[in-house]
């Protein structure tokens, strides 16, 4: 799943594409992909001009010039490209016409991606936490719900309720730097050792941006490249391969539902 750095990274290569451009037509091959009505969908998105593109936590946001909203939530499997792969045809969800030059393709092998338009009277992605790319918002958080709750520090960062836009690759990165085990109750964790990994979590993420996110499978930049960010990973998806830093192999457990990746040494 596209996490912050990734989708950031498609805002990023879309802004100087899409800024200041109307919808001139909107084709939905997969009415599942549409939040909401599909014929209103499209009568309310066409014609309707891109003032401004931008991030929050996992989703794209694009303000229109009456004042609504449009969010792409990617999911699991989502793709936003420009020019789809013969592979990709058969995934196509949704195409966003521009002009006659210019198209984006919605690619979605899963089917759980969503497109959703938002009025302007509605406030947009309410119950999104605060973004995690400074210490001390991240420090505040996980501060304030440290005597709140009693749930594994894994499963708090993954909250997007929490923190907009931490997947499972950055948690289990920062984790890992931060000498924590996935699995240790945010209770019971020093204050000392919450302010490290609010220092690290924001850096990671930083880090991954400036490398165009982490492409391990599904994920594509808008102009069909990868991201080089899996070069950097420390344990995510590494089972049974050295740590890094002490020689322990990599383990893997599970969390709600979710694999989580660690070193039992520098973690212990």
């Amino acid at each position: 799943m596209p996490e912050l750095p990734e989708v950031e990274t498609i805002v990023n290569e879309l802004k100087p594409l899409v800024e200041g451009k109307s919808f001139q037509s909107i084709k939905i091959f997969e009415t599942r992909s549409i939040d909401g009505n599909p014929r209103e969908f499209t009568a309310a998105l066409k014609n309707n001009k891109i003032t401004k593109l931008f991030r929050r936590g996992k989703y794209l946001c694009f303000s229109l010039i009456n004042g609504s909203h449009l969010t792409i939530h990617l999911r699991m499997t989502g793709k936003l490209l420009q020019k789809p792969g013969k592979k990709d045809k058969k995934y196509l969800r949704v195409k966003l016409v521009f002009d006659k030059k210019f198209a984006l393709y919605f690619v979605d092998i899963r089917k759980f991606g969503k497109l959703k338009l938002w009025p302007e009277k509605d406030v947009l992605l309410p119950a999104l936490g605060p973004e995690p790319l400074d210490s001390p918002t991240v420090f505040k958080v996980l501060i304030s719900l440290k005597t709140k709750t009693t749930r594994v520090v894994k499963t708090i960062l993954l909250d997007q309720h929490a923190l907009a836009g931490v997947g499972n690759i950055y948690a289990d990165e920062a984790l890992f730097l931060g000498g924590i085990h996935p699995q240790t109750q945010l209770c019971r964790i020093e204050d000392a050792a919450i302010k490290r990994l609010s220092q690290v979590l924001p850096r990671i993420l930083k880090r991954a941006i400036k490398n165009k996110g982490t492409t391990l499978s599904d994920y594509q930049t808008p102009d069909s490249g990868a991201g080089d960010h899996q070069h950097f990973l420390k344990v995510y998806g590494r089972e049974g391969l050295p740590c890094y830093t002490c020689g322990t192999e990599i383990l893997r457990t599970r969390i709600n539902g979710r694999s989580s990746y660690f070193c039992p040494r520098c973690q212990g």
